[in-house]
């Protein structure tokens, strides 16, 4: 069974090609550096995620390599263009994943489950999800934000 869920919105950013935890790890970068500092400590990136130090340190290995971040050691981390570009896709994505979840189901998932949903769903879809909830983004959506009006998606 096919269904038409009509055009797509060119600011529906594409779907990722990206593992759910490898859009932890961005989203949270992007959120912590959008708290006022260049650079995010990789403890603060651990405590944020709830992680060890070795898993911290292994992802942005992971991320340096993809040309996502650039790591200093004692300096800690920062999203190079391409990561940001990345990461704000990706909280557009999550915005769209929970604010669906929490306003038409009623349902609270883990940033984990969004995360994973986000990633994984194709750009119709999530164009789809943001016309059936009718409602601006989350208040901690960075996009909300910067736009007068709400989320610009």
């Amino acid at each position: 069974m096919s269904v038409d869920i009509g055009e797509t919105d060119p600011d529906v950013p594409r779907r990722p090609r990206i593992g759910g935890a490898t859009g932890r790890y961005l989203l949270a970068i992007h959120r912590l550096s959008t708290a006022g500092t260049d650079r995010v400590s990789t403890g603060a990136l651990r405590r944020s995620l709830d992680v060890s130090a070795a898993s911290v340190t292994e992802m942005t290995a992971k991320l340096g390599d993809r040309g996502f971040v650039d790591y200093e050691k004692y300096r800690g981390v920062v999203l190079t263009g391409r990561g940001a570009s990345l990461a704000v896709g990706l909280f557009r994505r999550f915005c769209a994943v929970t604010t669906f979840f929490e306003s038409e189901l009623d349902v609270a998932l883990d940033d984990e489950t969004v995360c994973e949903i986000a990633v994984t769903l194709p750009r119709d879809a999530v164009f789809r999800l943001r016309e059936l909830t009718d409602r601006p983004c989350l208040d901690e959506c960075p996009e909300t934000a910067s736009a007068q009006d709400g989320c610009p998606v």
